[in-house]
């Protein structure tokens, strides 16, 4: 009987910590996809100069991920113009019940 008892405590430590690892695993990787999906955009917009398409299309697209995506020109050189993109996504531990927004900072020249 004795046995029977541990085998269960065992299996539900174990479940436990397997869901706890899972989902912070699962949440590690959206703060990896939104990261890329920054680094794209500055991509995009550097390689397009600037373009209010590109732009836009970028703030639709992180828009449809969830994302909130802020772009402005800054203009530090007269002669070059800078674009300040700031990326805002949730950053949530469901089983803890933690919920955050994250914000990534980054220049596109």
């Amino acid at each position: 009987m004795k046995a029977a008892v541990e085998l269960y405590v065992n299996s539900i430590i174990m479940v436990m910590l397997v869901t706890c690892c899972v989902f912070y695993i699962s949440s590690g990787m959206r703060n990896a996809q939104a990261r890329n999906f920054h680094s794209t955009t500055l991509a995009k917009i550097e390689a397009s100069a600037g373009s209010e398409k590109v732009i836009q299309d970028s703030i639709d697209e992180a828009e449809e991920k969830g994302y909130t995506l802020h772009v402005s020109p800054t203009c530090i050189y007269e002669d070059k113009k800078y674009y300040y993109v700031e990326l805002i996504y949730k950053y949530s531990i469901p089983f803890l019940g933690t919920m955050r927004e994250s914000k990534i900072e980054g220049y596109a020249r």
